[in-house]
């Protein structure tokens, strides 16, 4: 289950392969039936455009939810397919601008997709990333919002992906005595969120700050303006001096 940002509708799906979009006085606006084999996972996109389904198929379908100028539901088309795993998808997340996505899969692959795409014309998201991750029974995953870091659940071990380098930055083995249930970024991506075990545990994003170290070198050696170039620079010294004071590695 989940609500659109805008407040216009709500999304709900079960292991039966049909997506069904509610307005929030509980009437049905449409059914979109889905191929996936079972449905594992629905989301809507933080700009409350999309809504997008995930299951045993290899694919992630989505779709665009349109209204009318004056507010009223008119119809739901479909949009695109994320494709490219040879197995079922875990879970997918979206960008906080919708630009981005990404997956995790039982083939044991994540993937980073750039969605920011005109579909109208038939162009296809294009994989920006893709590596492997501890394959377990199941996983879920979510994508910092700059799109700079992501976060696998697995079990009950959280794994910290930066998306600058590809590479595996970290992993926080056994947070609960059960599997992670939950698992999300704050709006600014300074930290990680987790329940399970019926707690909720919070975690600062350490990756997040090696990743922007990593981002900013290599943009420094573009060509930039004086007043970038110095900004980026800040940015460096001042991260470094944030993992020194935590005691942790630099880049």
């Amino acid at each position: 289950m989940d609500i659109a940002c805008t407040g216009k509708y709500i999304i709900t799906c079960s292991k039966a392969n049909d997506l069904v979009i509610w307005d929030l006085k509980g009437q049905i606006l449409a059914t979109i039936e889905l191929y996936l084999g079972s449905t594992y996972k629905a989301r809507v996109s933080p700009c409350g455009r999309f809504v997008a389904a995930s299951g045993f198929t290899p694919d992630v379908n989505v779709f665009e939810v349109i209204f009318t100028k004056t507010g009223d539901f008119k119809q739901v088309s479909k949009a695109f397919d994320l494709a490219g795993h040879s197995s079922g998808i875990f879970d997918f997340n979206f960008s906080a601008d919708s630009s981005h996505m990404t997956t995790v899969s039982k083939d044991g692959t994540y993937r980073l997709y750039n969605t920011k795409i005109e579909f109208e014309k038939g162009e296809d998201p294009r994989i920006l990333l893709s590596g492997p991750w501890d394959s377990a029974s199941t996983a879920r995953i979510a994508l910092s919002p700059n799109t700079e870091v992501l976060v696998i659940a697995h079990g009950s071990s959280l794994s910290f992906y930066s998306t600058i380098t590809g590479a595996l930055d970290s992993t926080i083995e056994d947070i609960f005595l059960g599997p992670i249930t939950c698992l999300a970024f704050d709006a600014l991506g300074e930290y990680v969120l987790v329940a399970g075990d019926k707690h909720i545990k919070v975690f600062r994003n350490i990756t997040g700050y090696r990743a922007a170290i990593e981002s900013a070198k290599r943009k420094l050696t573009q060509k930039q303006t004086s007043a970038t170039r110095e900004r980026l620079e800040k940015l460096v010294v001042d991260n470094r001096k944030f993992l020194e004071a935590m005691q942790e590695k630099c880049p």
